[in-house]
């Protein structure tokens, strides 16, 4: 799907700074996909994930190991330590439409740590609903709530159907929870109950749309992941939208120094928020959306003071109060930003994740459930970067701390039918 753009916007490509966090639920089953020719443009070749024919790994031992990661970390640099809390809606995140007090309402929230990467498959789903509630109402204007990746994409796609958009907001999109994420795309730390029709058609048009923008100022590209175990978030991807994405591979070893251990090689994309959001910012208010600066104390508060008819909610944990959802609940993590490192071009999975951007190299990841206060806690960004430096043998083993997204005994503090991931 294409997104309309300002030319005079597409120079936006100076990172600020940023966090991130995930976790997935294996709502889907997940399996192996059936193997298709795959290769790497950024890392070593290897065989392609053939265990369900009896195939084994490509042997890598003799391949050159990629760049180590300097993890020199001072944890009190301002802007060193990030935190920020997750939209998570247990059973399912809310993407449905009602109608309350005269007005349409379109609700788009509580996708935990998959709001990036889902964001404009669901912004098309809205798009959708606002375009079947226009064929029988002669409104031409609409109110978006909150300047969040769901909010700032859903206003591009609304555009397209020739409505005035207006967005209010307490946050700008620099200080909203969706420019506090790593940015690597996988559909993770999430829960959903639509029906697979629909999820694989959000999955597919977020993808897709974000695999077009690459090379034109949007602050995304592709990247080979390396993890030692199976990413779920990405397994998931794979085994719904087969070919998708490249099939995962197999390798004998992980090519980097001090690691003696199997692992496997996914593609995928990263999206760098403090390139993106300001970018979607720009490209709005040159197409004519207006940004209002306010902050909403009831669902009252929003129908008193909104006039538009045609409401988009995309309040994020906002909207555990305006619409009392007690479905919602904080997960907060923090990430350790270590300084840009131009010579990783790779993602790392497991013993935490590393994202290196052109602002940060972005360390994770924590989990701390039903946490809603971003209180930044440098001790705990300092105990991140210690565990997967010593994964990379650049610090001396350390016990995982027990809110660590790869934690084992983390899954006892959550539904046992959820387990951690990347």
């Amino acid at each position: 799907m294409a997104v309309t753009v300002s030319p005079r916007c597409a120079a936006l490509a100076q990172p600020q700074k940023t966090t991130a966090l995930r976790r997935v639920k294996p709502w889907l089953r997940r399996g192996l996909v059936s193997p298709t020719p795959g290769t790497s443009a950024d890392g070593p070749q290897s065989q392609v994930d053939t265990m369900s024919q009896g195939a084994g790994p490509m042997h890598l031992r003799e391949l050159t190991n990629l760049p180590t990661p300097d993890f020199a970390f001072d944890p009190n640099v301002p802007g060193a330590c990030v935190t920020g809390v997750r939209p998570y809606r247990e059973g399912t995140f809310r993407l449905n439409s009602e109608r309350v007090s005269g007005r349409f309402i379109v609700h788009n929230y509580g996708h935990g740590g998959a709001g990036i990467s889902l964001s404009w498959g669901c912004a098309a789903k809205v798009k959708d609903m606002v375009s079947q509630f226009l064929a029988v109402s002669p409104q031409t204007e609409v109110a978006v709530l909150g300047a969040g990746v769901m909010g700032l994409t859903a206003a591009t796609m609304l555009l397209d159907l020739g409505l005035k958009v207006k967005i209010f907001a307490d946050r700008k999109p620099v200080d909203t929870t969706s420019f506090k994420a790593g940015g690597q795309w996988a559909v993770s730390v999430v829960e959903t109950a639509m029906n697979q029709q629909d999820l694989k058609a959000i999955i597919k048009t977020s993808y897709t749309t974000f695999k077009d923008s690459i090379g034109k100022g949007f602050g995304v590209s592709e990247r080979p992941n390396y993890s030692p175990k199976p990413a779920d978030g990405l397994d998931m991807v794979l085994d719904l939208l087969p070919g998708l994405l490249p099939a995962r591979q197999r390798l004998d070893r992980l090519p980097f120094q001090n690691h003696a251990q199997p692992g496997f090689l996914y593609q995928t994309l990263l999206i760098e928020p403090p390139i993106f959001l300001p970018r979607l910012e720009c490209d709005l208010k040159a197409r004519g959306v207006t940004f209002v600066d306010k902050c909403f104390a009831t669902k009252a508060d929003i129908f008193a003071t909104v006039p538009q008819k045609i409401i988009i909610n995309c309040t994020g944990m906002g909207a555990k109060e305006l619409w009392n959802d007690t479905k919602l609940v904080g997960v907060r993590g923090y990430l350790a930003m270590l300084p840009a490192q131009p010579n990783l071009q790779y993602l790392y999975s497991r013993n935490g994740y590393m994202f290196p951007r052109s602002d940060h190299v972005v360390i994770g990841g924590t989990t701390d459930w039903d946490k809603e206060d971003e209180d930044l806690n440098p001790a705990e960004c300092k105990k991140l970067v210690n565990v997967i430096a010593a994964a990379f043998g650049q610090a001396a083993p350390v016990p995982m701390p027990m809110n660590h997204i790869d934690d084992p005994r983390n899954r006892r503090l959550v539904d046992s039918r959820l387990s951690v991931s990347d």
